[in-house]
């Protein structure tokens, strides 16, 4: 079976060689890979890893977004095992958690992320840890020594599972989503139908390549595509380098377009300035945008494009065409899939469910669970509660129990409750909710825990969690409000 994403390599190093592709912030400035250096490290370091044994091997990554993690990416993608993408804000427990789960047999690490490393390295003998920034360049340097002519490797099977990343699940621990290089690339033909985009377009890449679009949508498909890519270092340097890089596409979620709007009103600027002044393509996904915002987006000439997808769907559900005036929906439904509404009532709304190239192979390890969200016709059935109409994709919410923050994090409440209930028998009930966009607990206790410090326990709970599930705000209640 033909592989696209080996076949994209190859054609990439003959035509865009010499060109400048990927670029990231380090010692003062931007270092720049070419295309063709990249492409040369990635054959590198996929010999490297497979002269130690690992193919077929669950290989991981943790680390902050870095051109390091762009070629660990492909390079076991394409040619050794399977890519594990772990997000630079998990705790000890959720790496302990991945490691173990996905049968990690080698672990790359940013220095940043040091220390819980260490807290967790003596109970896996069997995987080996390297810190990218002391091991890097030897592992390239060794693959290249046994490398004997580029893509003389065999390609893998582009059916097979190749990429794993994990879910905002609703239990203590997310599930790990099994992509192929098929499904990876099932969704470029439709983003094509809706922008032109070239090889002379930047992309500044600030979503994190540990989650599908930003992996994807953002960083896979510019190797079809042929733009640059900018790494952001930190959401604080946002502003300051898009001025100064003046990129063409952006994608975030609605919270970093609030900072910008606001951003522009503080210094009183234009939009178009604070963006760089070229912006022709702007993305939108992960949580609702307040329609206010949009507006006065679209008023400046940005049309704000709403995507919407999951996981398990490769990202690719719907994506809106630039201009479209219908503002409300969460993008058109794309044209290479097979979408209807599961037990829609008399006004359309049911559960939203999919099949297509897009669809994951599998929860890793959990038969049980992949089985659990497939219809008896075959249809991913995504738990979200929307309808289809001329085309376009309405999403009103979770049939369970998950919120989506304004950062796109999407979290469980029921989880976010039975953190809370295990700091003390005392607590009754807690009642999970945004409340002007922050995560509030309304937490009702026993008339005789009142005194107790919970000022204490939630910064003492908020320090054992990532930083999208910790508490912002919360009421502490008698349990007798309950029956008012």
């Amino acid at each position: 079976m033909n592989n696209q994403l080996n076949d994209f390599l190859v054609d990439d190093y003959k035509k865009w060689g010499s060109r400048p592709y990927l670029h990231e912030f380090c010692d003062g400035g931007f270092k720049t890979e070419t295309f063709g250096g990249y492409i040369e490290d990635i054959n590198y370091l996929a010999s490297y890893l497979l002269s130690k044994g690992y193919k077929g091997k669950s290989i991981g990554i943790y680390s902050p977004n870095s051109i390091p993690w762009c070629i660990f990416d492909i390079a076991v993608m394409n040619y050794v095992g399977i890519s594990v993408g772990l997000s630079k804000e998990w705790t000890s427990d959720n790496l302990v958690y991945a490691i173990d789960k996905c049968d990690i047999v080698c672990l790359f690490y940013g220095k940043v992320l040091e220390d819980k490393v260490n807290a967790v390295k003596d109970r896996f003998p069997g995987t080996e840890f390297v810190c990218i920034e002391d091991e890097w360049d030897n592992c390239i340097a060794r693959g290249k020594e046994l490398t004997e002519e580029l893509f003389s490797l065999e390609p893998q099977d582009p059916d097979v599972p190749a990429k794993i990343v994990f879910t905002s699940g609703t239990t203590s621990f997310p599930k790990a989503v099994m992509l192929s290089i098929n499904n990876v690339f099932s969704g470029y033909k439709s983003l094509g139908r809706r922008v032109q985009i070239e090889p002379e377009d930047i992309c500044y890449l600030f979503l994190p390549l540990n989650h599908t679009y930003g992996s994807i949508y953002n960083f896979i498909y510019s190797l079809v595509y042929g733009y640059e890519i900018y790494l952001a270092r930190d959401t604080s340097k946002m502003a300051q380098e898009i001025m100064t890089i003046r990129p063409t596409v952006f994608s975030a979620v609605p919270l970093v377009y609030m900072k910008f709007y606001e951003g522009a009103r503080a210094m009183g600027i234009s939009l178009k300035q604070i963006l760089g002044g070229r912006m022709k393509y702007t993305f939108c996904g992960g949580a609702r945008l307040a329609p206010e915002i949009r507006d006065q987006y679209m008023a400046e000439g940005f049309y704000l494009m709403n995507a919407y997808a999951l996981s398990e769907t490769s990202s690719g559900f719907s994506i809106d065409y630039p201009g479209d005036e219908i503002l409300d929906s969460v993008g058109t439904l794309f044209e290479d899939v097979d979408a209807c509404v599961k037990d829609p009532d008399e006004d359309g709304w049911g559960e939203l469910a999919i099949k297509g190239d897009n669809i994951f192979k599998g929860y890793y390890k959990d038969d049980e669970a992949t089985k659990a969200v497939f219809s008896d016709d075959g249809y991913f059935l995504t738990g979200d509660i929307g309808k289809i109409e001329n085309n376009h994709v309405y999403v009103r919410g979770r049939k369970d129990t998950r919120i989506t923050l304004i950062n796109g994090e999407n979290i469980s409440t029921s989880l976010i409750s039975e953190r809370v209930k295990s700091l003390s028998d005392k607590v009754v009930h807690v009642k999970v909710y945004i409340q002007n966009e922050y995560l509030t607990c309304d937490i009702y206790i026993e008339s005789d825990a009142l005194d107790l410090d919970w000022d204490a326990l939630i910064e003492d709970l908020n320090g054992r969690v990532p930083k999208y599930e910790r508490i912002m705000r919360y009421n502490i209640r008698d349990k007798r409000e309950l029956l008012k």
